[in-house]
C-alpha cells in the first residue's frame, strides 16, 4: 500500500512540475528561459527589436529601473543594442540591425537588486 501511495505522489508531483512548462509567446515572438526559470520572448518588426519578460510562471516582470543589451550574431557580422525599459514589462531596442534566418539574438538583463541574466535565441 505505502508503495503504491508513493508511486502516484510522485507521479502528480512529476504532472504538476510540468504543468506550466510550456512557454506560448504573448507578441508572436520567440521563447526563451533562463536558468533562474525567468521567461523573455524576442520580437523583431522594422526597426524595433522588443523584449517582454515574465516569470516561470507567466506573472509579468517589472523593467522598471533595469538594463539590458542585445547581441545580434548575423553570419559574420555582430552588432549590440542597448535594451531600454519600455512598458511594464518589456525592453524595447531601435535603430538599423541585421536580423536574417538563422541568425541569433543573446540577450542579457538586469533587473533591480538582481543578478544579470542571459538569454538566447535562434532566430528562423
Amino acid at each position: 500500500m505505502k508503495k503504491v501511495l508513493l508511486v502516484t505522489l510522485l507521479s502528480l508531483a512529476s504532472a504538476m512540475a510540468l504543468a506550466d512548462g510550456v512557454m506560448k509567446p504573448m507578441h508572436n515572438g520567440i521563447m526563451a528561459e533562463a536558468t533562474s526559470g525567468t521567461r523573455a520572448e524576442f520580437s523583431s518588426e522594422g526597426n524595433m527589436i522588443m523584449v517582454y519578460l515574465t516569470s516561470h510562471h507567466d506573472e509579468k516582470l517589472a523593467t522598471k529601473g533595469a538594463s539590458g543589451e542585445v547581441t545580434l550574431l548575423t553570419g559574420k557580422d555582430k552588432q549590440v543594442l542597448k535594451l531600454q525599459p519600455s512598458g511594464e514589462n518589456s525592453f524595447m531596442a531601435q535603430g538599423q540591425y541585421k536580423l536574417a534566418p538563422g541568425a541569433k539574438a543573446l540577450v542579457k538583463v538586469t533587473l533591480p537588486g538582481k543578478a544579470t541574466e542571459q538569454f538566447r535565441f535562434d532566430l528562423k
